[in-house]
């Protein structure tokens, strides 16, 4: 089996060079408390949590309006292709200990894997 034959979560991505205040933004307006971060091709290169924002900004009183996606993301990530397998990105994750990670297509993010679809496409 392969990640195509999974169920993926919409792309939630923002660019490197976005503000924090539009990322902010962004996560303000979703269930996902993560958003992936793509560079100019598209292809995602890391990660920024509400959490973040909150440690790597707020909590060290910088001005969120001078800081870029770039600047306070978690890298490097992992990523996964459509046809990785899926054993062996859930033993990946699972060691990790990552719930959900990037899905690309010919090298451009297109929806995000988790855990849970994983674990359910395992069980069928």
């Amino acid at each position: 089996m392969k990640i195509k034959d999974c169920t993926l979560i919409g792309a939630f991505k923002c660019s490197e060079d976005e503000s924090i205040v539009d990322v902010a933004k962004k996560l303000r307006g979703i269930n996902l408390r993560h958003i992936f971060v793509v560079d100019k091709s598209d292809f995602p290169v890391g990660i920024i949590s509400v959490i973040d924002i909150n440690n790597r900004v707020v909590a060290l009183g910088k001005d969120p309006k001078e800081l870029k996606a770039k600047d306070i993301m978690s890298k490097p990530i992992e990523v996964y292709d459509l046809q990785d397998d899926v054993q062996a990105v859930y033993d990946k994750m699972i060691e990790k200990m990552r719930v959900m990670c990037a899905v690309t297509k010919d090298k451009k993010m297109i929806g995000i894997i988790t855990i849970h679809q994983l674990l359910k496409r395992l069980e069928k």
